[in-house]
């Protein structure tokens, strides 16, 4: 029993001893992972050490450039505080606004378009009345012809018994056709052709949507009904004139008119000095009186149109050697900022006056304005220079009665001449003027100044003190350069621009060609009309010569028969028309001089004023270009004169 128990406890013993082996090897085994663990831990604690070592350098680092940008953004908002205040102060400072409410009235260029077509209008009142008066006579003459040619035709109607209703009523309806065609032809090239054509030539200036064409019917209307009124009524009288006469009498050629004594023939000294064909020749221009006076003013009419377009087209492009080469001579208008300095100012005068391309500067004060009386007003210029003495050269002023430089006195202005004209005004006279800051005084005129661009006021710098009671305070420098190149002169004006104290720099001699090119639109206008004239010239010419022919074909055949070469014939008739045509040219030019003034002055917008000229080349073109007409229809006379069948003319109607 016992060694079982002994034998028990053994193996207890030994259970014991290999659980302690098996533990002290767990030790062992714990011992090495606490050894390899102990040392991985000390690696990440003096990691972690040296991290926050790191840490706090960066932190130390960072704390000092949050105190630097604290500092620096403490000075900045210090700084824009300061700023802020400032502009606070400034904004007080500024004055309460005025506003200004316009119309499209106030826009320059819708103004200057409007007044270009009252230009326009103004010669479309006056130029249709000559064509229209010139078109009536030709076709009055043709239809008085083709009656009084149709003679026999009349007569045997009337011998087989129609009545003078019906034998009228067939001239009647040829007129009546002939107007109705022609006025739809004319309206068509009227209202159509040519509005086209100076749209198109005011699309060259003006930024403008394709043109709206339409009859107008009051116009179109009224021109038709009044020819067909003349033209029908002289038919009518024509054709019964001619049905007073018995059937017998009608179908006889018309008898020849009976020659006169003319008024050469009281005047022996001249008329004995005339050998026989000038003795007929005047005499013939005499005996068709009719035919006279409807050559002399056909002519009349037609060099007056040709002259008076000439007389336009040197007339405006006479604006810009009068105004820019003869008053306004300086080249260049430098304009200050409002925000300069007076001591900026000098000093940009002064760098003004040492430019070498600069041969002479002017200061001066220059605002908009507007001249009042009466109830009528005109925008205007105020120009105000720091010395009056100074502005000699820069801009000349002259006196439109003597034509002379004049001087302004103290506390009175000088005038442009067509503003004075629109105001209504005279020297003595006074009148308000409002500059732009609406600061109205009332002022006597001293002079009306010779002027044709736009408007302008003249005064002395004291009297704008004492007028205003306000600092004078010049604005502007005008300046008068040496001759230069067009690249110098560009290349001077980027210089000057790069200045801070210039706000622009307007070079006159750019401004100078958008002038001419906006009166070039009236040259074409012009040219429409010239060429019109001539061929208006052509017609008449053209139409009296054969109307001469066929009244004259019996006499000019008797002189064929006679003996007269074919050349011979042609002087004979063509001296006649050429006698009527220097009648007329003489008598168109006169004519055509006035008409050339009226014209002007109803086609003057407001803010030009047209220099009444017309060259002396202009009257020998006008005469060249109606001689020219004149040649090409006597060269058609001379082979209608050697168709002349002289047995057929010769015949008798018997």
């Amino acid at each position: 029993m016992a060694e079982k128990e002994i034998e028990k406890a053994k193996v207890e013993i030994e259970k014991v001893k290999a659980q302690i082996k098996s533990a002290k090897a767990e030790l062992s085994k714990q011992e090495a992972e606490y050894e390899k663990n102990k040392t991985a831990t000390y690696n990440k604690i003096e990691k972690a050490k040296k991290e926050i070592a790191k840490g706090k350098e960066e932190i130390s680092k960072g704390e000092k450039e949050l105190s630097d940008s604290k500092k620096e953004f403490e000075e900045k908002i210090a700084e824009a505080e300061e700023k802020l205040i400032d502009a606070k102060e400034k904004i007080s400072e500024i004055e309460t606004p005025t506003w200004y409410i316009l119309d499209r009235n106030s826009n320059a260029g819708y103004v200057s378009f409007i007044q270009d077509t009252d230009s326009i209008a103004n010669i479309g009142r006056v130029f249709p009345v000559v064509f229209f008066v010139v078109a009536l006579l030709i076709s009055l003459t043709s239809m008085t012809r083709m009656v009084e040619e149709q003679r026999m035709q009349i007569g045997t109607f009337k011998a087989l018994g129609y009545s003078k209703i019906q034998i009228m009523f067939k001239y009647v309806i040829y007129a009546g056709i002939a107007c109705i065609l022609g006025g739809i032809l004319g309206m068509s090239v009227g209202f159509v052709l040519l509005p086209k054509v100076i749209w198109m030539m005011y699309g060259m200036m003006y930024q403008l949507p394709d043109i709206i064409v339409s009859f107008n019917l009051e116009f179109g209307g009224m021109g038709l009904i009044l020819i067909s009124i003349c033209i029908v009524g002289a038919t009518i009288y024509t054709v019964l004139k001619e049905l007073r006469h018995e059937p017998a009498m009608l179908m006889r050629p018309k008898a020849p008119k009976i020659g006169n004594r003319v008024i050469l023939e009281k005047i022996p000294f001249i008329w004995k000095r005339l050998n026989f064909n000038q003795k007929v020749t005047a005499r013939n221009i005499f005996r068709y009186k009719k035919r006279f006076c409807m050559t002399v003013i056909g002519i009349l009419g037609c060099t007056a149109l040709i002259l008076t377009g000439f007389g336009i087209k040197d007339s405006v492009q006479q604006i810009v050697p009068n105004h820019f080469e003869k008053i306004f001579v300086y080249d260049m208008q430098v304009t200050i900022k409002d925000t300069i300095e007076q001591e900026q100012k000098d000093e940009l005068a002064k760098y003004l006056e040492q430019k070498e391309e600069i041969e002479k500067i002017t200061k001066v004060y220059m605002t908009a304005g507007t001249a009042k009386i009466n109830g009528l007003s005109e925008d205007v210029q105020i120009i105000i220079p720091e010395n009056m003495e100074s502005l000699e050269g820069i801009i000349n002023i002259y006196d439109t009665t003597t034509k002379e430089k004049t001087k302004i006195n103290e506390n009175e202005i000088g005038l442009s001449d067509k503003a004075a004209e629109l105001l209504k005004v005279k020297i003595g006279d006074s009148i308000v003027i409002k500059n732009s800051e609406d600061k109205e005084i009332e002022v006597k005129i001293s002079n009306i100044i010779e002027n044709y661009v736009q408007h302008y006021v003249f005064m002395s710098k004291e009297t704008y003190k004492n007028l205003y009671k306000e600092e004078y305070d010049y604005n502007v420098i005008l300046t008068k350069n040496i001759e230069l190149t067009k690249e110098s002169e560009e290349n001077l004006t980027k210089e000057i621009m790069k200045k801070a104290e210039v706000a622009s720099v307007t070079d006159m001699s750019e401004f100078k060609e958008n002038i001419k090119d906006t009166l070039e639109l009236l040259n074409y206008v012009v040219l429409v009309l010239i060429i019109s004239a001539g061929l208006l010239a052509f017609v008449v010419l053209y139409n009296l010569s054969n109307v001469n022919i066929s009244e004259r074909i019996r006499e000019l055949a008797t002189i064929k028969v006679l003996g007269f070469y074919n050349k011979e014939v042609y002087n004979y008739v063509t001296k006649e028309t050429i006698i009527l045509t220097i009648i007329g040219i003489l008598f168109g030019l006169g004519f055509g001089y006035f008409l050339s003034t009226y014209i002007l002055g109803t086609c003057e917008i407001n803010m030009l004023r047209f220099p009444r000229v017309i060259h002396t080349i202009s009257y020998v073109y006008s005469i060249l270009i109606t001689v020219g007409f004149t040649i090409i229809v006597n060269i058609v006379t001379y082979f209608a004169l050697k168709k002349i069948d002289m047995i057929e003319s010769l015949k008798s109607i018997e």
